[in-house]
């Protein structure tokens, strides 16, 4: 079966890409109460743990919309693709880097720095990726995005089947294997390794691109698609209740069950996945042309607002009490990430005026 032609504007990608930048931000909104309370009881526990449970989906959904969009590119020149393509990103993460190191060290810590100190401090954190926590997936995107010429070729000369065989081993490498060899370490205490199982073409986020191109391309039965999504639906239920046990097993916040690979997520990823697609066609008649403007403007800045949101949310977001009542806890939580996304959004079109700091900033993207 041939893959299907799309149009170039989708709206479920679009709707995709800002439901993921928004559950980002909650997810780093929440993750400070987490980290900070081992009381597992309190309801500023119990609500942060479901709203960073239910969020979990995001990065997944990035890398699975990336593979989406990014496979389907005919590549002629490595040199054109990477001028275009991998160079953005890599002055953004440079630009980023620079931006939020200067306001750890000097602002946050207050070290008190040589110029060449600093410079040489900088470059290692650069290189091992220690600069700020959200950075790292701009490293593995540009990685992922260095086989983007090859990958894409071989997605375009595979069956279904093929692909289908290339997910299930990631799926199983990634995900399962993962999972049964964290279960074991934490009942056991024993770490298991079975170098059988290292397979370098099965593991990391490749999987998930890789998957969102056959999603994209390829119509799945009705009864799979039912089956996926119902696991997803209880997925959401199972992760929050999950990490509760298993952080107070440990005594603090076990992220066993938050992880990118862990079954739940992917589970949840792919459910919020096809149930978007799936809406395409009545959303597309439904919402009128104003709507799906703003759509398409929040989606084109959600890679501008994923960079610049922490910066927003160490302006504005303020510590919660950990014994901080249901009511305050949720309505602090829940501003927290409205006020962070509509800022950074406004902020971001803001900076887009400028051609020259929409190049520097934001790869040219928004």
């Amino acid at each position: 079966m041939e893959p299907a032609a799309k149009p170039n504007r989708i709206i479920y990608i679009d709707i995709l890409r800002i439901l993921s930048i928004v559950a980002v931000i909650a997810l780093h909104t929440t993750a400070d109460l987490l980290i900070r309370s081992t009381d597992f009881n309190s309801a500023s526990w119990w609500f942060s743990n479901i709203l960073n449970s239910i969020a979990r989906f995001a990065v997944p959904v990035f890398f699975m919309i990336s593979g989406a969009m990014m496979l389907k590119v005919h590549v002629t020149s490595y040199r054109t693709f990477y001028k275009k393509r991998i160079l953005p990103l890599f002055l953004a993460l440079l630009s980023w880097s620079i931006i939020y190191d200067l306001y750890n060290q000097f602002y946050i810590i207050k070290y008190e720095l040589t110029w060449w100190e600093y410079v040489t401090g900088f470059g290692y954190r650069l290189i091992m990726n220690q600069n700020y926590v959200h950075l790292w997936f701009l490293y593995v995107i540009i990685a992922i995005y260095m086989t983007v010429p090859l990958i894409s070729k071989l997605v375009k000369v595979c069956s279904e089947k093929d692909l289908r065989y290339f997910i299930i081993g990631w799926f199983s490498i990634s995900i399962v294997y993962q999972f049964v060899t964290e279960t074991v370490l934490r009942v056991t205490g024993q770490s298991i390794y079975i170098i059988s199982m290292n397979i370098p073409l099965f593991t990391g986020f490749l999987g998930y691109f890789v998957l969102g191109y056959y999603l994209f391309h390829y119509e799945l039965p009705q009864r799979v698609k039912h089956v996926l999504f119902n696991i997803g639906v209880a997925s959401f239920f199972i992760t929050p209740i999950a990490t509760y046990f298993v952080s107070q097993h440990k005594g603090s916040l076990d992220e066993m069950f938050y992880g990118n690979f862990s079954i739940p997520t992917f589970f949840m990823a792919v459910a919020v996945y096809l149930y978007y697609q799936e809406k395409e066609t009545s959303m597309n008649e439904n919402l009128n042309h104003k709507i799906q403007t703003v759509i398409g403007s929040l989606s084109k800045a959600s890679f501008s607002i994923y960079l610049i949101h922490l910066l927003v949310e160490l302006a504005i977001s303020r510590k919660i009490e950990v014994d901080a009542s249901l009511l305050r806890v949720s309505a602090s939580l829940l501003f927290n990430v409205v006020a962070i996304f509509l800022i950074s959004y406004v902020t971001v079109k803001v900076l887009h005026l400028n051609k020259y700091v929409t190049k520097l900033l934001f790869g040219g993207r928004g």
